[in-house]
């Protein structure tokens, strides 16, 4: 966190509030990203592939069109992770 001016957590390096911080939206914020962010990297693994509702893949996936997948409508697509971000 940019604002946070405490020491970092030992598993998902969260920066912790000092006793002189002052609480804020911009603290939260930062929080809530960093633990998106995290999860994000731990829970989809580079080489998965997903069903996905859109034919465009967001950041980091690809759109995959391996052989021996089921057949899908026409608005979604295969994607498969690409890079751990």
């Amino acid at each position: 966190m940019s604002d946070a001016t405490g020491t970092t957590t030992t598993n998902y390096t969260f920066k912790t509030l000092a006793g002189t911080d002052t609480a804020g939206y911009t603290s939260i914020n930062s929080i809530i990203t960093s633990i998106d962010t995290k999860l994000d990297d731990r829970i989809f693994i580079a080489g998965m592939v997903i069903l996905y509702d859109s034919i465009t893949a967001p950041s980091g996936w690809v759109v995959d069109s391996t052989a021996g997948l089921p057949s899908i409508p026409a608005t979604y697509s295969w994607i498969k992770k690409s890079t751990i971000t």
